[in-house]
């Protein structure tokens, strides 16, 4: 399995669970970015990550009302810029401290020919 750099994992991100559609147009993206992840532009960070080897270990606690953990797996021979999926497994922490609840899916990378609304206002003045 191949090393997963910060360099090659640095970007937009969609997350999609179990069998959920990718809409490319859509604005609730994970940017990723030097172990901190933000939801789209916001400036406000809504949890950390960290790469160990072929994984990496995201840890989201300002996006939902319980602790989640997702983790990415390169399960092929090269991750570069260019890789475009990442299998993921996440777990959701409870707050009642009952059985977590675990669900599986993927990220997908987000195209830049897909523009967001701040791209486009930004070639047009």
């Amino acid at each position: 399995m191949a090393t997963i750099t910060e360099e090659a994992l640095r970007g937009e991100w969609f997350y999609l669970e179990e069998e959920q559609l990718l809409d490319r147009t859509a604005m609730n993206f994970y940017a990723l970015y030097a172990g901190e992840v933000r939801i789209g532009d916001a400036a406000e960070v809504v949890g950390a990550y960290s790469i160990d080897g072929d994984q990496v270990v995201i840890t989201l606690h300002r996006t939902i009302p319980f602790m989640t953990t997702i983790t990415l797996s390169s399960g092929q021979s090269v991750f570069d810029p260019a890789t475009d999926v990442l299998p993921s497994s996440t777990i959701y922490t409870l707050p009642d401290g009952g059985d977590p609840l675990r669900m599986y899916g993927s990220f997908v990378r987000r195209i830049a020919d897909f523009p967001s609304a701040d791209d486009v206002r930004g070639r047009v003045r």
